[in-house]
């Protein structure tokens, strides 16, 4: 199921990026299990590297403060 959803947002940003108007943008940021969370969700995300949530942040202010749109950015 995460998958699927995953999938849709993915599709839903790059569709969207060329439908906006002007100078608005719209990108993902797409983070693995974050290592301050292990505790919690490690069994989950079995095989996946955990990653710093500072590095997600550090992508999240990629995607706002960047000038790309329709981007998936991947946090590994």
């Amino acid at each position: 199921m995460a998958a699927l959803v995953n999938g849709a947002v993915e599709a839903f940003v790059r569709a969207a990026a060329v439908e906006l108007p002007g100078r608005q943008r719209i990108n993902a940021v797409s983070p693995t299990v974050f290592e301050e969370s292990l505790d919690a969700y490690g069994d989950t995300f079995a095989g996946f590297d955990a990653v710093p949530v500072a590095r997600a942040a550090n992508a999240y202010v990629k995607s706002i403060e960047g000038h790309r749109t329709g981007q998936i950015f991947l946090v590994e």
